[in-house]
């Protein structure tokens, strides 16, 4: 059996025939169903200017990293090689 807030009968229950309470409906707007087809075409000029916006945030940081990662790769790749442990061992 559900719990007391429940306030329809349970399924096969013919006595008593209470009006159900508490139940709100929802409904939305058909201006709101309507802007489906202009989706795309307001996404070309609104997703533009926002991801624009946002763009230096992501490729001034991803750049940064880039940058540190190849120059680490070829420093360790200079320094496996014959003129890296010469110039090591000169130091």
């Amino acid at each position: 059996m559900p719990g007391p807030r429940v306030y329809i009968h349970w399924w096969g229950d013919k006595h008593g025939a209470l009006k159900q309470k508490g139940i709100t409906q929802y409904a939305i707007s058909p201006w709101q169903t309507k802007a489906a087809p202009h989706m795309f075409r307001n996404y070309l000029f609104n997703g533009y200017r926002r991801i624009s916006s946002e763009l230096i945030f992501w490729v001034l940081p991803f750049g940064i990293g880039y940058g540190i990662y190849t120059w680490g790769k070829s420093r360790y790749d200079w320094q496996n090689t014959k003129a890296g442990h010469l110039a090591e061992s000169a130091e």
